[in-house]
């Protein structure tokens, strides 16, 4: 563990599940990410950060970052990815917000590696799902402080399965698992706990929140 601000740009060796690649393209893949093209990518991804999501200091630690695949990946001839999506995932503390800073890769048609800088924390929702929980949670802070106009989730917390009103340690039954997660929101000098519950069915997911159970610490 280094304490150093520029260890998260260093610190980028992956734990990958490799046997979603072949071999060589799981040597080509780890080659292009410690490529100065890809740390570029992600320092203008991070730089893009508001300060109370995440910023350098001193006292930075950041442990080794982790990849996972979520699309499979082919590498082409001239070393880059062709195919494929991945998350990369830099856990951060001592700075003022302890949390994951969560980015999500995905290659388009044309070749171009698009770059999607996620909500921060432990959510188990997809970036769908977070664009739209979002507006939930800065609505539900709102109803606490009805003048302040501008919010910023800084962190997320996965809590369990079931609901904020019924939550279990253990899945249910069947296909669709509902779990309930903290969305940790702040604006204009205050900041909220908001629990918000996520109901997967056939059709989608419900998302729920309400604001008599927002707490402030």
């Amino acid at each position: 563990m280094r304490r150093a601000a520029a260890s998260l740009m260093v610190m980028i060796a992956a734990l990958v599940p490799w046997a979603q690649l072949r071999a060589q393209e799981h040597l080509d893949f780890q080659k292009y990410t410690a490529s100065p093209d890809y740390r570029a990518l992600i320092d203008k991804a991070l730089a893009s950060l508001p300060p109370e999501v995440f910023q350098k200091c001193p006292s930075l630690v950041s442990p080794p970052s982790t990849v996972t695949v979520a699309a499979p990946i082919t590498m082409g001839p001239d070393g880059l990815p062709k195919t494929g999506a991945w998350w990369q995932r830099f856990p951060v503390s001592g700075c003022g917000n302890d949390t994951i800073l969560n980015l999500n890769f995905s290659v388009r048609a044309d070749g171009k590696i698009v770059v999607t800088v996620a909500l921060p924390g432990t959510t188990r929702a997809d970036l769908i799902l977070q664009h739209d929980g979002l507006f939930y949670a800065t609505v539900g802070a709102g109803t606490r402080a009805k003048s302040c106009k501008a919010f910023i989730v800084k962190n997320t917390r996965s809590e369990s399965y079931g609901s904020h009103d019924h939550p279990t340690q253990s899945p249910a039954q069947g296909q669709f698992q509902p779990w309930w997660e903290s969305w940790v929101v702040t604006g204009c000098g205050r900041t909220f706990d908001v629990p918000m519950d996520f109901s997967p069915d056939a059709t989608g997911t419900q998302i729920t929140q309400r604001s008599k159970d927002i707490t402030e610490p």
